[in-house]
């Protein structure tokens, strides 16, 4: 017989889907009703586990009856009676916690400090504690495992002063269709959205809403659904205001009732401003006048133009640093 091959051990981690986390809620509401906290236990366990960390779920919806479920276990089950002291041990590191019916809804934490030692949870008392462990990772997304799938393509008009951002996005499963799925554009620093377009966007098939935010430097886009046919649009900002060294602005799709199913993609514009560029009268140009091993003496003139006036200044700069010649 041959040998059998070792199993592979490491796993990632299984993100339940929003509609089994609702569907367990509801369950977990049934049990309420009939006032069995025995058989709910398992299903509060199993909420509890799939919570983030910020105490929501993947999606508002699930999020709501969840919440709801878990709330009306905790008031089935409360006691005035509580008093109970966990120990964790993690390594040589010991911390001890008290929950009191004083204390009860105050969050106490403790940080983690040897990632690579045995993690220990010790209980003792009366009364129910939730106790959660937080983590967090990061990994590269391959191309399989976006569900959905953009390209962009900016041009510049009106020498720069505007931007038509051309967007199309599908839903990379064949011949099948995503939920709704919220699209949220960031213009560029500097620029806004020109809200006169919102009209006309809403003759693009599956778009039911569109709308600004963040007084017009974001455009959120709601489809219903996307399909896996290319939906195109194009989106134009406009420049209030110059800005150099810009940085690239993003783009996220995602399923609204799967938030982590998702794709983030970033833009710029063709041509980006430098400093020089964007404020040639304010910004100094230097000119280098002596060297010297120790000091570097440097000339700044910088244009201050008024009503009256124009000045020049010179600065100097003494820099312990040794400069060779």
């Amino acid at each position: 017989m041959g040998q059998e091959k070792p199993k592979d051990t490491q796993h990632y981690f299984y993100q339940s889907r929003p509609a089994d986390v609702e569907m367990t809620a509801y369950v977990l509401l049934t049990y309420m009703i009939r006032d069995d906290t025995e058989k709910a236990l398992p299903l509060v366990r199993w909420l509890t586990s799939q919570r983030n960390a910020l105490g929501g779920f993947s999606s508002t919806q699930d999020t709501v009856i969840a919440l709801q479920a878990l709330a009306a276990y905790s008031a089935k089950v409360y006691t005035t009676e509580l008093n109970v002291s966990i120990l964790i041990t993690n390594g040589e590191d010991k911390q001890n916690f008290t929950v009191t019916t004083d204390n009860a809804i105050v969050l106490q934490g403790y940080q983690l400090t040897n990632l690579d030692e045995k993690l220990e949870l010790l209980a003792r008392g009366h009364g129910i504690v939730l106790a959660q462990l937080q983590y967090s990772y990061h990994r590269s997304s391959m191309r399989d495992d976006l569900p959905f799938y953009c390209t962009k393509e900016v041009r510049e008009l009106q020498s720069g002063n505007r931007l038509q951002l051309d967007l199309c996005c599908n839903y990379t499963k064949l011949d099948s269709r995503s939920n709704m799925a919220v699209a949220e554009i960031d213009a560029l620093s500097g620029f806004r959205f020109d809200g006169d377009q919102l009209g006309n966007l809403m003759d693009i098939t599956d778009l039911q809403r569109a709308e600004l935010d963040k007084e017009d430097t974001r455009m959120n886009l709601y489809f219903n659904p996307i399909g896996s046919t290319p939906v195109c649009l194009s989106l134009y900002s406009d420049m209030v205001y110059q800005i150099s060294e810009q940085k690239p602005a993003q783009v996220v799709l995602f399923d609204y009732y799967d938030p982590e199913q998702q794709v983030k993609t970033t833009y710029t514009a063709k041509q980006t401003r430098s400093l020089q560029d964007a404020c040639p009268e304010c910004w100094p140009t230097v000119e280098v006048l002596e060297k010297s091993t120790g000091i570097l003496s440097v000339r700044a003139e910088a244009s201050l133009t008024s009503s009256i006036t124009m000045s020049h200044v010179i600065i100097m700069f003494a820099l312990l640093i040794t400069i060779r010649l």
